[in-house]
């Protein structure tokens, strides 16, 4: 009976012995986890494309059916504007960038991400009766350009020097006097 006491007594410190061994082991685990461990090794992705960084060319249709590329327009500065038709911001600014097109000579090309629009093409086109523009209106019906720009957020506006080098960029409406702010900067 004794000897079966001591043989109870020996595994039941054991296995506390085990329990306290295995609990310190995950305790030591879990601060090794609360370290802070990044989600991307490039922190500049994070956004999009910054100022200061050559504009990626693509080439998109256009409602018509034309194929343009970003690189016709080497040479000149050129704003470029994400939107979509169903974005409340994208609908504030879009006067703004019709108002700066028609008073420069500095293209607007707006990409509209074909792809986030409920019917598609039929939704730019309606957008469009309501808000008629003279700049080409691009279709990004794959969202190839909207990840190659790494755009997070609608409207997104970047404003590209004549070199092809972003110089402004804005997450958010823009109005005409930011533009020109930014390609002011750009002269001085």
């Amino acid at each position: 009976m004794r000897l079966q006491r001591i043989v109870i007594g020996t595994l039941i410190l054991l296995l506390i012995a085990g329990l306290a061994y295995k609990g310190y082991e995950e305790y030591m685990m879990s601060l090794e986890e609360d370290k802070a461990v990044p989600i991307v090794q490039d922190e500049t992705v994070l956004g999009g494309l910054e100022v200061g960084q050559k504009a990626p060319d693509f080439t998109l249709n256009t409602l018509d059916g034309e194929s343009l590329t970003l690189s016709q327009y080497e040479g000149k500065p050129v704003v470029i504007n994400f939107w979509a038709s169903w974005c409340p911001p994208c609908r504030e600014e879009f006067p703004e960038l019709v108002s700066f097109e028609k008073a420069t000579t500095i293209p607007v090309l707006g990409v509209n991400v074909t792809k986030n629009e409920r019917r598609g093409k039929e939704d730019v086109e309606t957008f469009l009766d309501e808000y008629p523009v003279d700049f080409p209106i691009l279709l990004d019906e794959e969202a190839a350009v909207e990840q190659q720009y790494r755009v997070v957020a609608l409207p997104t506006t970047y404003v590209l020097d004549a070199t092809g080098v972003i110089v402004g960029k804005q997450t958010g409406p823009v109005d005409e006097a930011w533009i020109r702010q930014q390609l002011n900067q750009q002269t001085e």
